[in-house]
């Protein structure tokens, strides 16, 4: 049963993050409060790993408000943790709606285009997730994307790179590169070093 203080609570962990499949579950659990939809086992997985993450940050003594910035490594710990403690795979269709994953892949592609200033599409979005180098990939979804949006769409794609533990540790060195840098929200800025990569000066995935 979904407790009102509970899901603000996890809603408040998770909505400064600017995930849009997280906004579409949060707004269903709103919804679920209220009467107005019926609870799905996909609701309750999304809620039950959204309040044990919570949990965990608070247990560190970590706001609520807490936004991975320059040094994920925490939160893909926990998250990784969380999952791990009930047993989901990285499976985002255990715990988000169709709409919610859709949500998502609008929200990386406008991402994608914004970065590259030309019309693309998903498929071509996961043609370079797939195929390009994950530094360069990086430096150009980390400008419109946060890092638990950008570990989703590396987990629908290319998990490998997140079960090595590549994906985190490439993302924090950009930091360190000064190809990034931190900004004011969730998602970074380009940093001093910053530079389109040859994916993007060649629009190969123009649609």
């Amino acid at each position: 049963m979904l407790e009102p203080n509970l899901v603000e609570g996890a809603a408040t962990t998770i909505e400064r993050k600017g995930a849009a499949a997280d906004l579409v579950m949060i707004q269903r659990l709103h919804a679920i409060l209220e009467g107005k939809l019926e609870t799905t086992d996909t609701d309750r997985r999304f809620y039950a790993h959204a309040l044990r993450m919570m949990e965990r940050f608070r247990a560190l003594g970590i706001a609520d408000d807490y936004i991975p910035k320059s040094n994920p490594s925490l939160w893909n710990n926990i998250h990784s943790a969380t999952l791990e403690e009930f047993k989901l795979s990285n499976d985002e269709a255990l715990r988000y709606t169709a709409d919610a994953i859709d949500a998502a892949k609008k929200q990386e592609l406008k991402a994608f285009e914004c970065v590259s200033g030309s019309k693309s599409s998903i498929a071509e979005l996961e043609q370079a997730v797939r195929q390009e180098s994950l530094k360069d990939l990086l430096s150009v979804l980390a400008i419109g994307l946060a890092f638990p949006s950008i570990d989703t769409l590396f987990g629908r794609y290319r998990f490998e790179v997140i079960a090595r533990g590549e994906l985190c540790k490439t993302y924090e060195e950009l930091f360190h590169e000064g190809v990034l840098a931190e900004g004011n929200v969730a998602v970074a800025i380009p940093g001093p070093n910053w530079r389109f990569p040859e994916f993007m000066i060649d629009r190969r995935y123009k649609e």
